[in-house]
């Protein structure tokens, strides 16, 4: 049996994506982007088209693709969700800290500070702890311990 490659680029102004076919299988590759269910149905329709016809692709080649195809998609929709419940898990982090005393590394000279978590601050894209009025990346924590009992004084008489 002989296996004679055959060569086939299809080219968008998105993607460009080359795919050689043989006898036993099909590889494809993309360079910079993921492809499309337009981009996949056109590249299909074009290798379709252009395979021979007196060696045509097998339905497992064909079924292949698709299984390639729809895993790359539920992977591309994973690694958003993961994305999404790292982003949570770091607030709830952040929002654990509230009423901890912490204990700060506020440069790269080491020099420290410590004060009591009063916030959490969101506005800059990712949760940051607001300790003494001023915003802090949860990395800059060095240490965490149960904030201080306060005493109240009564006067005595």
């Amino acid at each position: 049996m002989q296996i004679t490659p055959t060569t086939n680029t299809v080219a968008d102004t998105q993607t460009t994506t080359d795919t050689t076919s043989s006898n036993s299988g099909t590889t494809s590759s993309t360079s910079g982007q993921l492809m499309s269910e337009q981009d996949f149905l056109n590249l299909l329709v074009t290798q379709m088209t252009s395979q021979d016809p007196l060696d045509p692709m097998t339905n497992e080649d064909l079924l292949g693709q698709m299984v390639q195809f729809s895993t790359l998609q539920s992977n591309a929709t994973l690694d958003t969700d993961v994305g999404q419940m790292q982003s949570n898990q770091t607030l709830a982090n952040a929002d654990s800290l509230i009423g901890l005393q912490v204990n700060l590394q506020v440069d790269a000279n080491g020099d420290t500070t410590q004060g009591i978590v009063s916030g959490v601050d969101v506005s800059s894209g990712t949760p940051e702890i607001v300790v003494n009025g001023q915003s802090y990346n949860l990395s800059q924590v060095l240490s965490v311990a149960p904030a201080p009992a306060t005493t109240s004084t009564t006067p005595t008489q």
